[in-house]
């Protein structure tokens, strides 16, 4: 799977790096891999990375799921410099509840796959 990295954007963002923080500190526990951009959503896979990061995860958790999913799966991941533009999102209280909702699906998805390796390691233990 191939993520877009954008250049820094014409005009500047509302947000504080919370999202991105969590999804990048998220995907480093769970890979060992560090994204510089973990929720871009320009990705480019296969058919058959796509078919491994199945079912997907909810809403805004979706790319840093699949980042994780396709690594703990054996998969390349690769970011790729894109000289992209796109609309970034204020700071009014649209901006903050898109971003509050953001947070909760990383999240979700974080701890659903935290959840998923303890429970596979109680099974391999029998505890």
């Amino acid at each position: 799977m191939t993520i877009a990295v954008l250049p820094r954007q014409s005009s500047p963002g509302g947000g504080r790096g919370l999202v991105v923080g969590l999804a990048r500190r998220g995907t480093l526990a769970a890979t060992g891999w560090s994204p510089q951009q973990p929720l871009s959503g320009m990705r480019c896979l296969s058919r058959e990375a796509f078919a491994a990061a199945q079912p997907l995860a909810r809403g805004w958790g979706v790319e840093t799921a699949l980042t994780i999913d396709l690594l703990r799966g054996g998969y390349r991941v690769v970011e790729v410099p894109c000289a992209l533009q796109h609309r970034v999102s204020g700071t009014d209280l649209r901006a903050q509840l898109h971003r509050a909702a953001q947070y909760r699906d990383v999240a979700l998805a974080l701890a659903q796959r935290h959840l998923a390796d303890r429970l596979g390691r109680l099974r391999r233990t029998g505890g």
